[in-house]
């Protein structure tokens, strides 16, 4: 049977990430009972109720200065398992966290070896399941489910796990930080095949999970492999010394390009090599005339030089201003603009001009730099400060000024020379640009060269397309074979499934067909289950949720992707409105107001993004957050929807300037009040004043004494604290 799965998976399984589909795929083909001979799939008859195979025991909270005070740091007694001790998915329970309880110790339940760690609520509620191999106490979070004499614990695990067990425990959550009642909870129904059947299962699964460990492992010595003939073939392509021997590598690499270059990284090197191997004039023969050493100061009719920042107006207006992200990407982009007021004068230095080059002045230190060639037309778009615009002089090509600034010596020249690169935006000057070194050929070489960078780069785009499109494919057959795998047989007969099949093989053209097919219409791939590599604590999940239904109810509103500024704010808004007591010791003050760097970085943004459940898009200002392809697996409980829908009827139609001034007289008022000072709009005001952060925001917001007692009259009404949970907790 198993060999069957492999055989039709075919290329499938060496797709990035494809192992954990095939894990969840072999997970509910064992609860499924595929791998039992003779055995139907479940159905409603075999089933019965979790309460009646299986003791349910509930857990003890601990405060954390009472588990630091008597639990902390002994040498005896039995593990004491929080949720966060479970790993995602994997199962992994750390019985080394530091806390123990002694044996017998009042007030604690403990769960023998074998029982089946379930957590309740909060942001990893059903996702988290563990099997024990000691007995534990355990957190409040958590359910313990011990098996009874005709269910096999670990066979338990594997239902506990599966895809219709979490369906039904979706079905019964409830509250706010969403959780399942313990009465609800004991109303779950399992199936139960006889103990032989449950063995059979094990042992097969079993089989199968070592069988996708040495497909792994086999995976990993054949990329480790082919890393190093890509760090041989870029290193024999960078140290060629002429375009002849440039020719004879790339000849040798010909036939094998798409075996080695097969993911971005790699043709992300390359792309990289070929630059520099273009500017140190090694990628097309020599013309025999002379070459010019020189900086670009002396290559140039006009710039560098900074452009100016208009206030942005929301349009639409006959004047548009581009945003830093029309170039980071090293291409022009026309559709990255902000409208501004006032148009200049045609003849304003302001207007760029076609062939013009863009260059970064500042940013993150990786694209610090980045230019980009203008493909527009005069009058079209005026730039911003942020941004200098060169015009190349007549001898010299503007793609190839573009290759000569985009080369490693040329990055490396302006990162070593950038300002403040300890910050998040680091600064270059004009002075930095014009000394860059520029090797010029003549104008005819100059263009060779650019033609021959343009082939390889669209030899590149073309694999990575393909690559795309294969990965997509396949793991969206791969997602709507989990989704329907209780109804599709793995060795290929049908049992009623929904998912058709043109070519298993990721090489090939691969349709999946049925509600729970790839649906890219989101940007992405549908069906695709919480990422199995991540590990992260309720905190992180809870606010991944919660930043996914933000941005849910706004999509619903408008297709404008959330820009970060608002997305930080809605979440502030949200948890308020939660009444969190933690926001204010997880949002920081910043320039623009409470801002939380953990959330975009590390936290719910960055979850939800690597979940798809929200992804970054651009719109008529810039880059944002949509809903992802997968957001519907983020689950928001319907109180928590409610609440991202009040901040958006709320906030959606007021200007940026009044979320912030909002926000940060709720933040003064929030900090004077937990330091137990007098709650006033003159002390408020003086808060914000005394701040070297927010002391312009006086000026900017127009903060007076009445001001600051409007604001807060208006906090109290959309922040009322009287019946507000104090703590992301209960249900």
């Amino acid at each position: 049977m198993t060999d069957g799965l492999f055989e039709r998976l075919g290329g499938l399984s060496a797709l990035p990430g494809a192992g954990l589909y095939l894990r969840r795929l072999a997970l509910e083909l064992a609860v499924s009972g595929a791998f039992v001979p003779n055995r139907s799939p479940n159905d409603d008859e075999s089933k019965i109720r979790l309460d009646d195979t299986v003791e349910i025991l509930t857990g003890t909270s601990v405060n954390a200065a009472e588990k630091e005070l008597r639990y902390a740091g002994l040498s005896d007694g039995l593990p004491y398992v929080a949720t966060k001790d479970v790993a995602l998915n994997t199962g992994v329970i750390d019985y080394d966290n530091g806390v123990r309880i002694p044996v017998g110790e009042p007030g604690f339940k403990v769960a023998p070896s074998g029982s089946v760690l379930v957590c309740a609520e909060g942001g990893s509620a059903g996702k988290k399941v563990g099997l024990t191999d000691r007995p534990v106490c355990f957190g409040n979070k958590l359910y313990a489910l011990v098996p009874g004499p005709d269910l096999s614990p670990v066979y338990l695990s594997y239902v506990v796990k599966s895809r219709a067990f979490y369906e039904q425990f979706l079905g019964h959550m409830s509250g706010i930080i969403g959780g399942v009642s313990l009465k609800k909870f004991r109303e779950i129904m399992i199936p139960v095949p006889t103990l032989e059947d449950q063995l059979a299962t094990i042992e097969a699964f079993g089989m199968l999970e070592q069988k996708l460990a040495d497909v792994e492992n086999c995976r990993l010595s054949e990329r480790q492999a082919q890393k190093s003939a890509v760090d041989a073939t870029i290193s024999a392509l960078v140290e060629a010394d002429s375009a002849a021997e440039v020719e004879r590598v790339w000849t040798h690499l010909t036939d094998r390009f798409e075996l080695w270059f097969d993911d971005a990284d790699s043709l992300k090197r390359l792309r990289s090599a070929i630059i520099d191997i273009a500017m140190k004039g090694s990628l097309v023969p020599d013309d025999g005339n002379p070459v010019l050493e020189t900086t670009l100061s002396a290559l140039t009719r006009f710039g560098p030089k900074n452009g100016f920042s208009p206030k942005p107006v929301p349009g639409p207006t006959d004047t548009k201003t581009m945003s830093l992200s029309a170039i980071t990407k090293g291409v022009f982009d026309a559709s990255a603009f902000k409208y501004v007021q006032d148009r200049p004068a045609i003849d304003s230095e302001l207007w760029v001009r076609p062939n013009d080059i863009l260059l970064q002045r500042a940013n993150t230190i990786e694209y610090v730099g980045v230019s980009a060639v203008y493909t527009g037309e005069l009058g079209d778009f005026i730039y911003p400060d942020l941004i200098m615009r060169i015009t190349p002089k007549p001898d010299v090509d503007s793609h190839f000024l573009h290759l000569a600034l985009s080369c490693t010596k040329a990055r490396t020249h302006m990162r070593e020379r950038a300002s403040g690169t300890s910050g998040t935006m680091p600064k270059i000057n004009q002075a930095t640009v014009r000394s860059i070194p520029v090797r010029l050929p003549s104008l005819l070489q100059q263009q060779r060269i650019v033609a021959a960078v343009s082939d390889i780069m669209a030899l590149c785009a073309s694999v990575e397309q393909r690559i795309e499109d294969r990965t997509k494919n396949g793991l969206a057959l791969l997602a709507a074979w989990t989704a329907g795998s209780t109804g599709d047989d793995p060795d290929g007969k049908d049992r009623g499934g929904s998912v058709s099949e043109d070519d298993s093989d990721a090489g090939g053209s691969i349709e999946a067909g049925g509600q729970d097919a790839a649906n890219t219409a989101g940007g992405g791939i549908s069906g695709r289950p919480f990422d199995l590599n991540l590990k992260h604590d309720d905190d992180r999940t809870f606010e991944a949720v919660l930043v996914s239904a933000v941005v849910g109810a706004f999509f619903e509103r408008s297709a404008e992707p959330v820009g970060n500024f608002r997305l930080q704010k809605a979440v502030y808004f949200a948890r308020r409105r939660i009444g969190d007591d933690q926001v204010n010791s997880d949002y920081l003050r910043k320039a623009a107001g409470p801002y939380n760097p953990k959330m975009r970085y590390s936290g719910g943004i960055a979850v939800a993004k690597s979940q798809g459940w929200i992804r970054e898009a651009r719109g008529r200002f810039g880059f944002g957050h949509v809903k992802g392809a997968n957001a519907e697996y983020a689950k928001a409980s319907s109180e928590l929807q409610s609440i991202a829908i009040w901040v958006r009827d709320t906030f959606a139609l007021r200007k940026n300037e009044e979320w912030e001034r909002l926000a940060t007289v709720d933040y003064a008022v929030c900090a004077l009040g937990s330091e137990g000072q007098p709650v006033t709009p003159k002390r408020v005001l003086a808060y914000i004043s005394d701040l070297d952060v927010w002391r312009h925001k006086v000026a900017k917001l127009g903060l007076t004494e009445f001001s600051v007692q409007s604001a807060m009259l208006e906090l109290g009404r959309l922040f009322p604290t009287e019946g507000k949970a104090s703590a992301r907790v209960g249900r």
